[in-house]
């Protein structure tokens, strides 16, 4: 059965080795999202709105009796890129052979595989005249901070040493020679990161920081960085996680469109607070899953840093700390070195960009394999089996089977006709889940969770997240499109399912 608590709150290790570098490499991984310091402003908007409770296809409900309050109601349980930036579909089952990569969430860096390197090629056919040898950083403070690359700039910066990072060199001394209006990329104060700002931020205005950025380096690529900020702009971190999706959804399209190949980050750990602790890996699986659905390489700092000591952070438990040697020295990747926030992340976000440099702009094949793909086609019959916890799926609700019309097993009367996708779920225990459906202005999916593949069957839906404790069994999940008086609002979507971390009163 499942267990729900009502909330005052709205409901709506592995380790991937990467080759030609030292062994101490594999403690490593980067990719730092913003860190919040501030206030930002030009996000009041977007916070106010994703703090309502969803769009009218839906509060959440469980099978059997209403007990009623705020607006949700719970019961006793019953018995898928183009240079444009969209997400590169995974069709239905979404596998190797049919060109795409799923991520591991266990690992701390993407593959840069075939499919990715195919991803980025196409973006970068948006603009083949951009300079090949020219990135810029997108973020907050975590991006503005000198820790973050500088130290590669060469004789523009001094008192700097590169050490440990021999197989880089030839992509470090590749991207020194770009001339990113003065200064190498390296060492660029970038207009497009300020302390205390979110992924809005970044695209409000016009011209945007973003686009000014842009405008004047007319770069490749892109390190792209942003989440912790983002997290408080809501009234819940679950309220502020919508908006943060389509934020930096929108940032990745408008980078695309100008050929500009993103790598993407994830957030730090939290040391600063125990609530935004629970909810870092909630953030981390949904940029992964964001990244994965346009197959463009992800690194994760939180995997990269929760095992370091003190987490990898300074005293304030928010920002990375660096590894000191008569100075600050994020450039060093000994052993010692690689015990530090931005020695990690330097290292691995350099990796990433030596992979991109050489498969797109020297043509060289991608140096990683493409892993098994989904299992399952997405119908009744063979659904998409959830094999692992994070689990993160994009799909598309066009063309799926129409199935079930209506969830009247919830007390739903919410017309769910259009086509829906479905999602099977094994548990061997008890387990406290949290389960998300982010899409996109213009489509409407809406979460539902099922006994068996008829609406009579339903257990809980909304139209963004469950959070519950499910007990062993097996169950269904489906990703069904709302109709309205006008149209069905059929399109793409990322799924997240996820394992609550421990002592997260959300899914008690």
């Amino acid at each position: 059965m499942i267990e729900k608590r009502l909330h005052t709150r709205p409901v709506p290790q592995g380790l991937r080795d990467i080759p030609s570098l030292p062994l101490s490499a594999a403690l490593a991984l980067a990719g730092l999202l913003s860190v919040a310091c501030g206030d930002d402003p030009s996000a009041t908007a977007a916070a106010g709105a994703g703090g309502a409770a969803g769009s009218a296809s839906g509060g959440t409900t469980t099978g059997g009796a209403a007990t009623g309050g705020g607006g949700v109601t719970f019961g006793g349980a019953a018995g898928s890129a183009g240079a444009s930036g969209g997400a590169a579909s995974a069709g239905a089952a979404g596998n190797g052979a049919s060109g795409f990569t799923r991520y591991d969430p266990s690992a701390h860096s993407s593959p840069v595989s075939d499919s990715v390197l195919a991803s980025a090629r196409q973006i970068a056919l948006a603009d083949p005249n951009a300079n090949d040898d020219v990135f810029m950083k997108v973020g907050a403070s975590g991006t503005v901070s000198k820790s973050f690359l500088y130290c590669f700039a060469g004789d523009a910066q001094p008192s700097y040493r590169v050490e440990g990072a021999d197989d880089l060199l030839q992509s470090i001394e590749f991207f020194r020679s770009g001339d990113a209006a003065g200064t190498t990329p390296f060492d660029r104060p970038t207009l497009a990161a300020v302390v205390g700002r979110s992924a809005s931020w970044a695209i409000s205005g016009s011209p945007s920081p973003l686009e000014q950025e842009q405008a004047l380096l007319h770069p490749r690529f892109a390190f792209v960085n942003y989440g912790t900020n983002d997290m408080g702009l809501g009234a819940t971190y679950l309220s502020a996680l919508f908006p943060f999706f389509r934020n930096l959804s929108t940032l990745l399209d408008q980078l695309a469109e100008q050929g500009v190949v993103s790598v993407i980050s994830g957030l730090n750990p939290r040391g600063d607070s125990s609530s935004a602790a629970l909810w870092v890996p909630t953030y981390d699986a949904v940029t992964r899953g964001l990244a994965e659905s346009r197959q463009l390489p992800y690194l994760s700092l939180y995997l990269a840093s929760k095992d370091l000591p003190n987490q990898g952070l300074l005293s304030d438990g928010l920002h990375g700390n660096a590894f000191s040697d008569g100075g600050s020295q994020p450039c060093v990747f000994t052993d010692t070195a690689l015990q530090y926030n931005y020695n990690v992340r330097n290292l691995l976000s350099m990796s990433a960009l030596d992979r991109l440099k050489r498969g797109v702009v020297d043509g060289s094949p991608a140096q990683d394999v493409t892993p098994a793909g989904y299992v399952g086609s997405g119908s009744a019959s063979d659904p998409i089996r959830i094999d692992r916890l994070p689990f993160t799926h994009a799909g598309n609700t066009s063309g799926a089977e129409r199935r079930i019309d209506t969830y009247t097993g919830c007390g739903a009367d919410q017309d769910e006709s259009g086509p829906e996708v479905f999602y099977s779920l094994e548990l061997s225990e008890r387990t406290p889940l949290r389960l998300l459906l982010l899409d996109r202005d213009g489509v409407d999916v809406d979460l539902h969770l099922l006994s068996a593949s008829d609406g009579a069957s339903c257990l809980a839906r909304n139209d963004r997240a469950l959070q519950m404790t499910l007990d062993p069994g097996s169950y269904l999940i489906t990703a069904d499109t709302f109709v309205t008086s006008a149209s069905e609002q059929a399109g793409d979507y990322l799924l997240v399912v996820l394992r609550c971390e421990a002592g997260d009163p959300d899914c008690d």
